[in-house]
C-alpha cells in the first residue's frame, strides 16, 4: 500500500505465502490471491493468467466431468461455465438403465432422460477433456445444448485419440455454432445416417493440433442433403456451418450482425 497515492501498487521485491514459507513466484500449480498461494479462487473471484481477479458479473463455476450423463447427475451440471473432464452422452443417457458393480449386483436404476434435459448445458463455455456423443433418439436432432461451447481441450482423448467423437446417433446437424478451438485430439464423426452439414465445415479452422486428424465417415450422403436443402445458408463463408439459418456459419460472408449473418447493413431485421 502506497500511502502517499492511497492506493495498491505492485512490490518489486514482494514475495508470496506458500504455507509457512515465503516464494517470489508461487508453483504453477496454484493461484495467486492476495499475497498468497492457493489452490482455488474464492467467493466473487475467477482464476486468470495465473492468479485469482474480481468475476465481471457471475463468477464462472466449474464442474467435474463425468463417465456418462445420466438423469442422476443431470441437473448437477447447472449454470457450469467449465468442465474440468469430459462429457459423454449415450443410448443410456435417454433411455436410462441400472448400474452394476464388477461383481455383477446392481446399484442405482436411472430412469429415462428426454434430450431436452441437456438443456443444463447451455451455460457451458469450455470442456477440457473431450466431447463424445453416441446417443439415438428421436428428439435429439443437434447439440444446440451446447451452442455456447468455444473451446474442447483435449487433455483426455477417447476412441480415435478423439476429442470430438460423434459416433451412430441420431442427429442432422451439430449446431456448435461457439465451438471456435480444439486444442488437442483428433476429430471424429462417423456413422450418422442423418447427420448433414459437418462435412462443409473447414475443420481446420477450429483443430489446433497439426498431429491430429479430422475423421468423417458414413454419414448422410451429401447429395442426399443438398436434395434436401440441408444445405449452409449463402450467408456463410466457404468455411461451412453447424447447420441450416445465417446464425449457424463458421464465418460470414459479407457482414455480421450479433450472430446473424447479413448481406449487406440494409438486410438488418425489422
Amino acid at each position: 500500500y502506497n500511502p502517499t497515492t492511497y492506493s495498491w501498487e505492485p512490490n518489486p521485491d514482494g514475495k508470496y505465502a506458500y504455507g509457512a514459507t515465503c516464494v517470489r513466484k508461487c508453483p504453477v500449480h496454484l493461484l495467486k490471491d492476495n499475497g498468497a498461494c492457493v489452490r482455488s479462487c474464492p467467493p466473487k473471484k475467477k482464476a486468470l493468467n495465473g492468479e485469482c481477479v474480481p468475476c465481471d458479473g457471475p463468477c464462472p463455476k466449474t464442474c467435474q466431468g463425468v463417465d456418462k450423463v445420466h438423469s442422476g447427475n443431470i441437473d448437477s451440471f447447472k449454470d457450469c461455465t467449465i468442465i474440468e473432464g469430459s462429457i459423454t452422452i449415450l443410448d443410456q443417457t435417454f433411455k436410462g438403465y441400472v448400474h452394476f458393480y464388477s461383481n455383477f449386483t446392481s446399484g442405482s436404476k436411472y430412469e429415462p432422460m428426454h434430450p431436452d434435459r441437456l438443456e443444463v448445458f447451455s451455460t457451458l463455455k469450455e470442456i477440457t477433456g473431450f466431447l463424445n456423443i453416441q446417443g439415438d433418439h428421436a428428439d435429439f436432432k443437434n447439440l444446440s445444448y451446447f451452442r455456447n461451447l468455444e473451446v474442447i481441450g483435449g487433455r483426455t482423448l477417447t476412441e480415435y485419440f478423439a476429442s470430438l467423437y460423434i459416433i451412430k446417433t441420431s442427429l442432422t446437424s451439430l449446431g456448435l455454432r461457439s465451438l471456435k478451438k480444439i486444442y488437442s485430439g483428433s476429430i471424429a464423426i462417423l456413422e450418422n445416417e442423418n447427420l448433414c452439414y459437418a462435412q462443409s465445415i473447414d475443420w481446420s479452422q477450429i483443430r489446433k493440433s497439426a498431429e491430429h486428424t479430422s475423421l468423417l465417415s458414413n454419414n448422410r450422403n451429401e447429395s442426399l442433403c443438398i436434395k434436401e436443402g440441408m444445405i449452409c445458408d449463402k450467408q456463410c463463408s466457404n468455411e461451412g456451418c453447424w447447420g441450416p439459418g445465417p446464425t449457424q456459419c463458421l464465418s460470414c460472408k459479407n457482414f455480421i450482425l450479433g450472430n446473424v449473418c447479413l448481406e449487406n447493413c440494409n438486410s438488418l431485421p425489422g
